[in-house]
């Protein structure tokens, strides 16, 4: 019985920079100083995935495979959903759900672990922009808030409201996830009653390959799925009664109460913020 499920997707293990970015992930999950965690892996038809997972991280992966192409080449909604099938089945307390290609910082689950109580919902944003350029630099920089919430956690017995445990099956993501961290957080500020940024005590490296000096350049895939997925966040939000502003990843941000130095964190992104209501109301 773990007490942290960790829901994630992997790309195939094919040789291209995206490879050392997932090892390091796993890497990472190896390394923090909370060790009582699962990891459960969506494969969606990748061959190599399962043999690299479980050779990093031995019996702490359980691996679901989702087959179901018809619909999707690959769902977020589905990856999540078999973090949260697990979690429950196994008496869980919390789940944290993510992408693959980022690096969690070793106090990561030790800190998720301390502030879940009951009803808690929390994040850690924004990411540390790790850029991957061209000539083989790295280069580091605080990410946008209103850019994209790559790490969410969840006590798990949110789920055991049945209307919340389905939600994500009436409004699935599918392809590309734009939309699904709008609906994901959408639960948390309609359902939890409590909601954290970890931000201050614990970070989150986002890895980019930088395309001829391009960071975050959309492929016709995600653009795509972006056509797919919107609509439903729209749905979702109306049926939800969740308000329109948090359409904003900005304001959505904002529901969450920063857990450590409030002050130096609105030092460091107020300019973001008063930019945003500005333009709001010119």
């Amino acid at each position: 019985m773990p007490q942290i499920v960790i829901s994630t997707t992997f790309r195939d293990f094919n040789g291209s920079p995206n490879d050392k970015m997932q090892i390091r992930f796993l890497h990472s999950l190896k390394r923090q100083s909370f060790q009582d965690f699962v990891l459960v892996v969506t494969i969606f038809n990748e061959k190599k995935v399962e043999k690299i997972v479980k050779r990093i991280l031995g019996d702490k992966v359980f691996v679901v495979y989702d087959y179901d192409h018809e619909k999707y080449k690959f769902s977020l909604s589905r990856t999540f959903m078999n973090g949260v099938d697990y979690g429950l089945g196994h008496q869980a307390r919390i789940l944290v759900d993510c992408s693959s290609d980022i690096a969690l910082q070793d106090n990561f689950l030790a800190v998720v672990s301390t502030r879940t109580k009951s009803y808690t919902a929390g994040i850690s944003h924004p990411n540390i922009f790790c850029e991957n350029m061209s000539n083989g630099r790295k280069k580091y920089s605080y990410g946008k808030i209103n850019k994209g919430i790559d790490i969410r956690f969840f006590s798990l017995d949110l789920f055991q409201n049945k209307h919340v445990y389905n939600l994500l099956n009436r409004f699935p993501s599918y392809d590309y996830g734009a939309g699904i961290e709008r609906i994901l957080c959408g639960m948390a500020i309609k359902y939890a009653h409590r909601r954290y940024n970890i931000f201050m005590e614990s970070k989150v490296v986002k890895e980019e390959n930088s395309r001829d000096g391009q960071v975050g350049i959309r492929t016709e895939f995600e653009r795509e799925g972006m056509k797919k997925n919107m609509p439903v966040t729209e749905r979702f939000m109306r049926s939800e009664q969740i308000p329109q502003k948090y359409k904003s990843l900005l304001e959505m941000n904002r529901a969450y109460k920063l857990t450590r130095l409030a002050g130096l964190y609105r030092l460091w992104f107020g300019r973001e913020v008063i930019d945003f209501y500005l333009k709001c109301h010119n």
